[in-house]
Parts: structure tokens; sequence; C-alpha cells
């Protein structure tokens, strides 16, 4: 199975990027400066406190609350997962990538697997490919619906270029996937008639797992 992708906008990863990677220039030129001021350390110890304070307390300050950050979501989101399989669909407004309304009643009607999914995700598009080589075994048994929360045009285009065949809606302002408290790409939600019954993340390593993943 592929690691699934981390759920963030895009903006926030090149942000959290851009800070990390502003921090280690950084450590690195405070200790070029560090070792510049040697001679003039013995003299006045008190010189590189300034520069302690100023650059290098921040950027290890940030270092240590990123990674103590993302090492404490992973749980979270496991628990999140126990915690909604075995609660209702919760009501949202999806719409069909023509832009027209559509009808909610039909996630609550049979067995219907949801699929959260990225246009920048690799595993996303893994998924999607092995759905449709599957399609043909389970449109009678299985009702396969992918959502994307990115606009209309940037979903659609995404289904075309990798003629993709399953059925792709577009979550309004991400409500539904922020019910669901989806935080990874792809996540699945197993419903029947109405009722959230698993709840998984990640792609699925073949076909065969992906069939009895969903119970068929």
């Amino acid at each position: 199975m592929s690691a699934p992708t981390f759920v963030g906008l895009p903006w926030k990863k090149r942000i959290t990027n851009f800070l990390l990677a502003t921090s280690a220039r950084a450590l690195r030129c405070a200790f070029v400066a560090a070792v510049c001021m040697s001679s003039k350390f013995y003299q006045n110890p008190f010189i590189v406190l300034p520069l302690v304070a100023g650059v290098v307390l921040p950027c290890a300050a940030f270092i240590v609350w990123h990674f103590s950050r993302a090492a404490a979501q992973s749980p979270l989101v496991l628990k999140d997962a126990v915690y909604i399989s075995g609660q209702p669909l919760p009501g949202t407004e999806l719409l069909e990538l023509n832009g027209e309304r559509f009808s909610p009643e039909i996630l609550r009607t049979g067995k219907v697997l949801l699929v959260f999914v990225t246009t920048d995700c690799k595993p996303c598009r893994d998924e999607l490919t092995m759905l449709t080589s599957i399609e043909s075994r389970t449109v009678e048994k299985l009702q396969v619906i992918a959502i994307g929360i990115e606009s209309l045009d940037a979903l659609s285009k995404f289904i075309q270029a990798n003629n993709f065949r399953t059925r792709t809606l577009h979550d309004k302002d991400a409500m539904l996937m922020k019910s669901l408290s989806v935080r990874y790409f792809p996540s699945k939600f197993l419903v029947v008639d109405g009722l959230i019954v698993k709840t998984w993340f990640g792609n699925s390593r073949s076909e065969s797992d992906l069939l009895k993943e969903v119970g068929l």
C-alpha cells in the first residue's frame, strides 16, 4: 500500500517547506557566524547572545513545533476513523462535474463506496485506475463515487486525462470532507443504506484486496 498523501492545502505545504528550509539555512549561517566570532568570544562571551536569541532559538522552536505536531496527528486520525464508523452519513451538498446538483439520497441507498481524492495525489490515481479496472465486477453490487474538493474544471480535466470511469462529484466548500474529518488522500468510506460501516486510508495493494475491503 502506498503512503497516503497528507491532507493540507498546497499553500500550507509551500509555507511549511519554506519555513523549514529557511530555518535550516539560518542555523547554518548562525554556526558560521559563531565560528567567525570565536576569537572575539573569549574576550566577550555575551557577544553571541543577540545571535542566539534572534536566530537560533526561534528556528529551533519552529522545527520542534512542526515535527511534534506532525507526530501527534496520526493517532487522532485513527481515532476519528473508529469514531466515524457506525455513524450516519452526514448531509451535504454535492455537485456533478457539469455543475448540476447531485441527489444525496443516492448515497443512502444500498452499498456505496466513497473515495476522497485530489488531482495531485499519486495514490489517488492508482486507486481510481484500479476502481475503473474492476468496474464491470462491481457495478451491480457496489456504487463507487469519487469525491473531490478542487474546482469543477480541475476535477473534470483530471478524470478525462486519466480516462477514469468512476463517477466523480464535487464537494462544495469541502463540507462533507470536514464532516468526516478527512485528512489523508485517498480516504475511503463504505456506506450501507446511509450508515458508515467502514473507514480506511491509502490505496489498495491489488484488485483482489480492494474487493475484499468492500466485501465482494
